[in-house]
């Protein structure tokens, strides 16, 4: 074995720990289509969560996110409170948007399917989702291991609830989440 691949084995299970979200470094956009022309974008601005991860061990995997419902943002303030509305997201009811996972299965090195239970608007479906590790370093300042992952997936939002605006607003949402995570 040659001594960077020797340093690499060696290195990754220092990776196996239980990590915190980087608020300021993890971001879940959407995308949905605006009156079957162009496409809407947006953000949540606040992002909790922990997860449990070992590159060796997929099985043993598990990540928990929480999103506050009220730090959705467009750039656009009307938009934000219409969203904000019981016509959409009803933030006042409904606080928050979940995602906590049953199961991760490997599908390549770095790449899962993780499976779990997806919250919004206080609707609770089943969902599987393709996960891509998109790093492993030990961080610069607090000398820590930090993770990436991304995932992007889509979800039919009249399946949680979110049916206004049929025609003008799309029923597929796409999402992208990309979480930095460190160790605890």
């Amino acid at each position: 074995m040659t001594r960077s691949l020797l340093l690499a084995a060696l290195a990754i299970p220092a990776f196996a720990a239980d990590y915190s979200v980087d608020d300021d470094h993890t971001f879940a956009l959407f995308r949905v289509q605006h009156m079957g022309a162009g496409y809407t974008w947006g953000r949540f601005d606040a992002v909790a969560g922990e997860l449990s991860y070992d590159p060796a061990n997929a099985a043993g995997n598990k990540v928990s996110l929480t999103i506050q419902a009220a730090s959705i943002s467009t750039g656009q303030a009307d938009m934000e409170k219409h969203l904000k509305s019981n016509d959409f997201f009803d933030v006042k009811q409904f606080p928050t948007l979940t995602f906590v996972s049953k199961s991760f299965t490997r599908k390549a090195d770095g790449q899962y399917d993780v499976a779990g239970d997806l919250t919004i608007h206080g609707v609770t479906k089943a969902v599987t989702v393709p996960v891509v590790r998109t790093g492993m370093a030990t961080h610069l300042m607090n000398k820590k291991p930090v993770i990436g992952f991304e995932a992007v997936f889509e979800i039919n939002r009249s399946d949680y609830g979110l049916k206004y605006g049929p025609g003008a607003v799309g029923e597929s949402v796409r999402v992208t989440l990309a979480v930095e995570a460190l160790a605890k």
